[in-house]
């Protein structure tokens, strides 16, 4: 994980992992300086449109979206859409199938 990004200001700041959360504000310039193409979306479906517009508008060519919300996006980025309860529930009825 090369950023974590979130408009909550009690979260901004905060360590999550190896990286320190940081403002929305500082998309542009952290998918630029640390040459991110890929982006996850894990927000509500209300929010994601948003983010992957700020997302896109910073150069990401690849989203991976973990919302309910599908996604208006340009011909040249490629999103993947999942749900990881229904991937989870896909996983166990081909296991045990």
């Amino acid at each position: 994980i090369a950023a974590v990004f979130d408009r909550d200001t009690e979260k901004v700041g905060h360590q999550v992992g190896d990286v320190v959360v940081s403002s929305t504000a500082e998309i542009p310039e952290l998918v630029r300086d640390r040459n991110i193409i890929v982006g996850v979306i894990a927000v509500p479906a209300e929010s994601a449109q948003d983010a992957a517009n700020e997302l896109i508008d910073a150069g990401v060519k690849i989203i991976f979206n973990y919302s309910e919300a599908l996604l208006d996006v340009p011909s040249d980025v490629a999103v993947h859409t999942s749900n990881p309860a229904v991937d989870l529930l896909y996983a166990l009825y081909f296991h045990l199938a």
